[in-house]
């Protein structure tokens, strides 16, 4: 059951039900609607809604609790997850239209017409994304529309949401295929709510179209995800879930064969790599295939290998690299429930012991080598310090340790897992294992008071 709040008023309702998802739009639309001075060109909102992808957690197939959704304590993570990305799901598509200046978003459309008004807009850009075109279209040039089809329209709209994103053990089943999958439909959901909000209508042609080009960043998506799997030591074990979720998709016959077929006989990486013609693809394949890597707990030099192939096939340099690692590692450490799978960023300890053995022997093994070359790199040795303060470090920081460590890694070979895809989330290991004379006293004060004045905003 989700306690969700619209207009102050508390309701008990079934995640997934029809009724629930009216509740969670008419949350979001009883808001006042975030619109700039200025209509924005279609280019800059693409811009934009392809950076909130990111931040909010949506590009990663999973989003940051959402205001509009209440939870008690004892709901499942599928639901929990399933409930906030919905939510998340709709608010983009809010400020997509809030961004066009679409008639029912603008400020003074703030009344109780206006917050039936984009509720129906809203549902029908879900229900355009889910096959029902010329249903969506009707609600969304007439969203008033006395009777309203509102409650069945919801009813088939959720149904298909939930079938494919609620399914049993998701998205914890067959990680991360099932979290790419739901990355894609809130693509598939932003694409169609910018073509709508832009011409103040909704195409069942384009919304086909949409879907179509959809079919393709799945099946790319499910060969990349077979590539990871093949160089894992346990891959079978990561097919058998993917093919799981694949079933619980319950999708056409074509499309469930299309990914069959993808997941059985993948291509090699650089010839997947071919396929991937916009940055906003190349992105997400680098960023999908980098979390297959991590979320398995292990860091074998097959996924490590893959990982770097995708890179070079698609012209991304180490220190681009190292930002899309840093940005999936960021989001993750703020939002710790976004992810249960990637927790294991959160200490040393949360890394499996036989890995985190073999980690300390090769520091331990190497330490007088290691702090010879950290005390000569006197930008590692501040940033580092500031870390063992308890300081925190920007992206910019990030990318410098990461260089660091990859220049460290050449003088000894032995640390380069530290330096490959991954590698910062074993920097804790790192910390705890140096002494605590390894640096000077004033970088450790000068990173503290710096740290302090961060916090006081001085």
């Amino acid at each position: 059951m989700a306690s969700l709040f619209h207009q102050g008023a508390q309701a008990e309702l079934p995640i997934g039900s029809g009724d629930w998802l009216l509740a969670v739009i008419g949350a979001v639309a009883a808001e006042p609607p975030a619109t700039p001075p200025d209509k924005l060109p279609l280019r800059e909102r693409c811009k934009r809604i392809e950076e909130e992808l990111y931040t909010s957690g949506l590009a990663y197939g999973t989003a940051a609790p959402d205001p509009a959704v209440e939870l008690p304590g004892d709901v499942n993570p599928a639901a929990r997850a399933f409930a906030h990305l919905v939510a998340g799901l709709v608010r983009l598509c809010a400020r997509a239209a809030g961004m066009a200046h679409a008639p029912w978003f603008l400020p003074d459309k703030f009344s109780e017409e206006g917050v039936r008004a984009r509720r129906a807009q809203l549902l029908a850009v879900l229900a355009a994304t889910g096959g029902e075109g010329e249903a969506a279209a009707r609600l969304f040039a007439n969203p008033l529309a006395s009777p309203s089809p509102l409650d069945k329209i919801a009813a088939k709209t959720s149904a298909r949401l939930a079938r494919r994103y609620l399914a049993e053990g998701g998205p914890f089943a067959g990680l991360p295929l099932h979290n790419g999958l739901c990355a894609i439909e809130v693509r598939n959901c932003n694409t169609v709510a910018l073509a709508a909000f832009e011409h103040g209508r909704i195409s069942p042609g384009g919304a086909a179209r949409v879907a179509q080009a959809a079919l393709t960043w799945r099946a790319l998506l499910v060969e990349l995800l077979a590539g990871v799997a093949a160089a894992q030591e346990n891959g079978k074990e990561s097919v058998r879930g993917f093919e799981q979720v694949i079933r619980s998709q319950r999708l056409p016959v074509r499309e469930a064969r299309l990914l069959r077929r993808a997941l059985s006989h993948p291509r090699e990486v650089e010839k997947i790599a071919r396929e991937l013609h916009s940055k906003a693809l190349q992105r997400f394949a680098l960023t999908h295939v980098l979390l297959a890597a991590l979320v398995d707990r292990n860091f074998d030099p097959g996924e490590v290998a893959f990982v770097e192939r995708l890179a070079a096939a698609i012209g991304v340099d180490a220190e681009h690299l190292a930002q899309v690692e840093i940005a999936v590692d960021d989001f993750y450490r703020e939002h710790k429930d976004a992810l249960a799978a990637l927790r294991l960023a959160e200490s040393p300890e949360g890394l499996p012991h036989a890995l985190t053995t073999r980690l300390e022997a090769v520091v331990l093994d190497n330490i007088d080598r290691i702090l010879q070359e950290i005390r000569e790199t006197g930008e590692l040795a501040t940033l580092l310090a500031k870390v063992s303060a308890g300081g925190t470090l920007t992206v910019e920081e990030k990318v410098k340790v990461r260089e660091q460590l990859i220049d460290l890694a050449k003088t000894i070979p032995a640390l380069a897992i530290f330096a490959a895809p991954g590698g910062l989330l074993l920097l804790p290991i790192l910390l705890k294992l140096l002494p605590f004379n390894l640096l000077p006293s004033s970088f450790v004060d000068d990173a503290k008071a710096l740290e302090a004045r961060r916090k006081s905003g001085s």
